[in-house]
């Protein structure tokens, strides 16, 4: 992972946590800098608001140590969010343009309605140009499409599948669908009481994400696993999957993989694979 944070209690207590989940934090802290937080608000309903301080996250460099990393790795992950930070805009092009030119996977989340509307050209375009893989809600993919909110969720996935390998566009509890060249695939959500709606979309994602990187060619299983990553921590206080909920989740999914015969995509072609569109 890379970002900024400051040199300060809360810098240190980010990057302590993120070792011990055995995340390698690329960026050395900033010296005197005040590191980014946000306050989340849960209501009784489940749903959240954010106040957010950027604080040093808006000074995320491109240097030799992010390239070689971007190199090595399988697939590159970009947030919205950085959108909204100016300096940082550079960086995430520099970091695609590395990852086009290693054959990384690419994947790109919208992060924020707001932030789809103040950038959408250049999310447009980065999405067109460099992105095998784009995560939204149905609210951000209608942003990008420009479509009025009346549009379904559907249909903003199948617009969104013409211009990127592989489109996934969450509608809450209405389910989520993924789209593939233009051919969409509902996914039915999974059942969960709804404690805190807080990191459901990254959940999903992580769900969608981890089933590319193990090789999974059915989208349908791919797109359950993430639903059920996501009920479960929309069913409790907090985005952290407990130790014991991520091992029953991947032993569930691979025990149905088995039954179902599902084969595994080779691991060394998954960047084609995308783009082809055989996932």
């Amino acid at each position: 992972m890379t970002g900024s944070v400051g040199s300060d209690p809360l810098g240190h207590f980010y990057r302590a946590k993120l070792l011990k989940a055995n995340v390698q934090f690329l960026s050395p802290p900033i010296v005197d800098g005040t590191t980014g937080t946000v306050i989340v608000l849960t209501t009784p309903d489940a749903q959240r608001t954010m106040f957010s301080y950027a604080g040093m996250s808006s000074v995320v460099k491109f240097d030799a140590t992010l390239a070689e990393s971007i190199s090595a790795a399988r697939m590159l992950v970009i947030e919205g969010y950085l959108w909204e930070l100016p300096k940082t805009v550079e960086a995430i092009a520099e970091a695609c343009e590395t990852a086009y030119k290693s054959g990384i996977v690419v994947a790109l989340t919208a992060s924020d309605v707001s932030c789809i509307k103040r950038h959408r050209k250049q999310f447009w375009d980065l999405m067109r140009a460099r992105a095998d893989i784009v995560f939204t809600n149905s609210n951000e993919a209608r942003a990008l499409c420009d479509l009025n909110e009346d549009a379904s969720a559907q249909l903003a996935a199948c617009m969104l599948s013409q211009q990127c390998p592989f489109v996934s566009v969450t509608d809450g509890a209405n389910g989520s669908y993924i789209g593939v060249a233009g051919q969409v695939t509902y996914i039915s959500p999974a059942p969960c009481m709804p404690v805190d709606t807080c990191g459901a979309g990254d959940a999903y994602a992580a769900g969608i994400l981890y089933g590319i990187l193990k090789g999974v060619s059915n989208v349908k299983g791919m797109g359950n696993l993430a639903a059920r990553v996501a009920a479960v921590v929309v069913g409790q206080q907090g985005t952290r999957l407990k130790q014991t909920d991520a091992s029953c989740l991947v032993e569930s999914f691979f025990a149905s993989s088995i039954a179902t015969g599902e084969k595994p995509l080779d691991e060394t072609h998954l960047c084609a694979a995308v783009e082809v569109d055989t996932i």
